[in-house]
């Protein structure tokens, strides 16, 4: 088995914009006191299914099968912060995901139980990361702005590291029709 034939760690995600991650850095930096540096704003993204270790044949698959899919274009307002105790994620998420999302969550959880791939988690829970490992809750100022997002389309994404760490490289992307 060659190089591009080993299996990779995947997941297909909402990427964010350049203005998105400004405007999430922006309040970070201005509003929020972590007990630890946040993730790479490179690296936000909202997950839609995480695929972990995925040989060669089955992420062919999966781009073929998510290529299919239709998916209509929906909107996404990142609305709330919340902090899980449980191992020290503090995000963003939506105050009230929109059903597009559930949909395609769903949809994308489908496609990959046909290639015995088995979600992690027990359900979906939309969110943006922004720190990990915090041994405590962050010190909030002021809640965030609400970020509207206009999704007309997703990625699947490799998740690897270079020589700044953890990187996602974006594989394949899907148009919302």
């Amino acid at each position: 088995m060659g190089p591009s034939e080993q299996a990779r760690r995947l997941f297909f995600a909402l990427g964010l914009s350049a203005e998105h991650k400004q405007h999430i850095n922006h309040w970070l930096n201005r509003h929020v006191s972590l007990s630890k540096a946040p993730t790479q704003c490179r690296n936000w993204h909202l997950t839609l299914m995480f695929l972990g270790q995925v040989e060669h044949t089955q992420a062919q698959q999966l781009i073929k099968d998510a290529g299919d899919l239709v998916v209509p274009h929906f909107s996404l307002s990142l609305d709330e912060y919340d902090y899980w105790p449980h191992n020290g994620l503090f995000h963003l998420r939506p105050s009230s995901p929109d059903p597009g999302l559930l949909n395609l969550a769903g949809d994308l959880k489908a496609l990959a139980k046909q290639q015995q791939i088995e979600d992690q988690h027990r359900r979906y829970r939309p969110h943006v990361t922004l720190a990990r490992n915090l041994k405590r809750p962050p010190v909030v100022d002021s809640p965030i702005t609400p970020l509207q997002l206009e999704i007309d389309h997703f990625t699947l994404y490799h998740s690897t590291r270079d020589d700044q760490g953890l990187v996602y490289l974006p594989l394949a992307e899907f148009a919302c029709r």
